[in-house]
């Protein structure tokens, strides 16, 4: 079993079966600036994703990569606009295949990655990864936030029991708006 330090950064591209055959395990660090598809979606591009990866074959011949990646995202809050730091970690277990055939026989554990060219970009798994993990709507919990929503100022009883009107709600909008005035 072969381990790279966490200081180094990950290789750009692996042969997963030979890793797997060879139970190869890495451990690294990818630079979130590199990571073209992920950027758009921060607040800032600095950071790094400390990833730690092992590659194997199980007891039914499946090829697997198992792996664990953690990171502080810089997101931009949709509410104030500030940034603010998103921890994310996760785990992941993939089963390699060739093709998008043998996807089904996948021991139901996995979720599958198809290597069709023999080499696997790490920093593509764990940039996909880490944007399935992204907030559809970045914001500050509601305590931390230095915008405050009208109905969060403390007028959700009056909503709650004067729900007679649907339009109460624009009512007591208009009515925050013209005291910020």
């Amino acid at each position: 079993m072969n381990i790279m330090s966490k200081e180094n950064p990950l290789p750009q591209k692996v042969d997963p079966f030979r890793f797997a055959e060879n139970e190869v395990s890495l451990e690294g660090t990818l630079s979130i600036k590199d990571m073209a598809r992920l950027r758009p979606s921060l607040g800032s591009d600095a950071g790094q994703v400390e990833v730690s990866v092992a590659f194997g074959v199980d007891e039914q011949g499946t090829r697997f990569m198992r792996g664990h990646y953690s990171t502080n995202l810089v997101l931009q809050c949709q509410r104030c606009m500030e940034t603010f730091e998103n921890e994310v970690s996760g785990n992941i277990l993939l089963g390699i295949v060739t093709t998008e055939d043998v996807i089904d026989e996948l021991p139901k554990d996995y979720d599958a990655i198809v290597v069709k060219d023999g080499s696997l970009m790490i920093q593509d798994v764990i940039e996909d990864e880490l944007i399935l993990s992204l907030p559809i709507v970045p914001m500050h919990s509601t305590k931390n936030c230095k915008r405050t929503l009208p109905l969060a100022m403390g007028s959700t009883e009056q909503v709650e029991t004067e729900s007679e009107s649907p339009f109460k709600v624009i009512e007591l909008l208009r009515v925050k708006r013209n005291i910020d005035k």
